[in-house]
C-alpha cells in the first residue's frame, strides 16, 4: 500500500499534514449534533482525505475516509477506492469496494479500462472471501462491455474455494441480478430452509446455497 510516492500523492502536502488537517476537521464534525453537520460539507478537506484513506497507520481512519468519500466526493476519488483495494485490512477494502459499487453516491460511469483489471485480481487473489464475494455485483456490471470481467466471474465461478464465492459469481453470468447480490448473511439463511436446501440440491448437486 505504502510504496513511497504517498507524500505526494494528492495535493503536495506531505501525509502527516493531511492527516493532520482530516483530524482538525473530524473533531469539528463529531463535535456538532448530527443535523447541522451538514453545515461542514462545504469544508471537507477532500485532498487530505484522499490521502488519508490510503496512508493513515489507524485503519479506522482510513476506512472512515473512504466512507466520507463515498457520500461526498464519490466521482473524484474512484482512484482512491482503486488504490484503497490493497490494504492489509479486510474491512478497509470492503467500504472502498463500496465505494466503487455505490451509484447514487457517483454521477459518471466507472471507466472499464481502469475499474475490470484491478477488481479481476481482487477476485482472484484477495484472501477474505468476503471481498472477493463484494467484488462480483460490480463486475457483473461490466459484463455487456467486458470480456475480463466476465473472464474473471467465470474462473470464480469454477475454483474459487469459497463456496459463496462459487455460487454467486455463476449467478452474476447467468444474469440472476438478485442471487448474484445477495450477502453472505443471507445465502447462509437461505441454506437452511427448506426451500433452500432444495434449490441448492438443484443446482449444485446438494452443495449450492442459492
Amino acid at each position: 500500500m505504502r510504496d513511497g510516492s504517498e507524500t505526494m500523492f494528492n495535493g503536495g502536502m506531505p501525509a502527516g499534514t493531511q492527516s493532520d488537517v482530516v483530524g482538525a476537521f473530524l473533531r469539528r464534525w463529531n463535535a456538532l449534533p448530527n443535523k447541522q453537520r451538514y453545515q461542514l460539507i462545504p469544508e471537507l478537506p477532500i485532498p487530505a482525505m484522499q490521502i488519508a484513506a490510503v496512508t493513515h497507520p489507524d485503519p479506522w481512519m482510513r476506512r472512515g475516509c473512504l466512507s466520507f468519500l463515498d457520500h461526498y466526493a464519490n466521482d473524484e476519488s474512484i482512484h482512491v477506492f482503486l488504490r484503497a483495494l490493497d490494504d492489509p485490512i479486510p474491512f478497509v477494502r470492503e467500504m472502498a469496494l463500496h465505494g466503487l459499487s455505490c451509484e447514487r453516491c457517483r454521477a459518471a460511469e466507472l471507466c472499464v479500462a481502469d475499474v475490470v483489471p484491478v477488481l479481476s485480481r481482487v477476485l482472484a487473489t484477495d484472501t477474505s472471501p468476503e471481498v472477493r464475494h463484494k467484488v462480483i455485483p460490480i463486475l457483473m456490471n461490466f459484463l455487456s462491455r467486458s470480456s475480463p470481467a466476465h473472464e474473471a466471474l467465470r474462473r470464480a465461478s469454477l475454483s474459487d474455494e469459497d463456496i459463496l464465492v462459487r455460487q454467486v459469481a455463476a449467478a452474476a453470468l447467468e444474469g440472476r441480478e438478485r442471487d448474484a447480490c445477495r450477502s453472505r448473511h443471507d445465502l447462509r439463511r437461505r441454506a437452511k430452509t427448506r426451500r433452500g436446501k432444495a434449490v441448492a440440491s438443484a443446482v449444485d448437486g446438494g452443495s449450492s446455497v442459492l
